[in-house]
């Protein structure tokens, strides 16, 4: 076999080896198409479009959506697994969108109020893990009852608290015996 020949199985296995990758990620994108749903849409100047009511808002790291089944599987739809820095906010008053991330240089992630299943927090997903339970994790369902997973890591510790606060009323099951409790003892705080 010649060089030439040599350089042209080599380019022809990467072609293969490419397309294989690039059916794998299309096949990947249209196994959780209502996750879609979530990703909203910023008007002509790139902006958020403001909503009423009051709001909690904390800067940090919106670390991806994943499945619920699995915290490792990222969903690909609309760049829903792709990490980047955020602004969450909590609007109370706005029963269309209770949580919206702002996310740089991707599209905005909004959760509605009916939608939100439970609050929690971890200690990772989907590669990222952190030393203590700093991680705020929301469960949500998609319009087809998939259950999909959207973790956030705030900048500070203190947002911990505020986020959960606003969010515990809006879970599936809410009650005062569930209330969040202050955790001014606690050390991961």
């Amino acid at each position: 076999m010649t060089r030439a020949q040599a350089v042209g199985v080599v380019l022809i296995a990467l072609g293969l080896i490419y397309a294989l990758l690039y059916a794998a990620w299309l096949r990947k994108r249209r196994r959780h198409p209502s996750a879609a749903v979530a990703v909203a849409g910023v008007d002509g100047r790139g902006r958020a479009a403001e909503a009423p009511g009051a709001a909690v808002t904390a800067e940090g790291t919106y670390v991806s959506t994943t499945t619920a089944a699995s915290r490792h599987e990222r969903v690909a739809v609309a760049g829903l697994g792709n990490r980047a820095r955020a602004t969450m906010t909590v609007r109370r008053g706005e029963p269309d969108e209770l949580v919206r991330f702002e996310r740089q240089g991707e599209s905005a992630v909004v959760i509605p109020r009916g939608r939100l299943v439970q609050v929690r927090r971890d200690r990772g997903m989907a590669g990222k893990f952190v030393g203590s339970s700093r991680l705020l994790v929301l469960q949500w369902r998609a319009d087809d009852d998939a259950i999909y997973e959207t973790g956030f890591l705030p900048r500070y510790r203190a947002d911990l608290d505020r986020l959960e606060g606003a969010l515990w009323w809006h879970q599936d099951g809410a009650s005062i015996d569930s209330a969040p409790e202050t955790r001014e003892g606690d050390p991961s705080t």
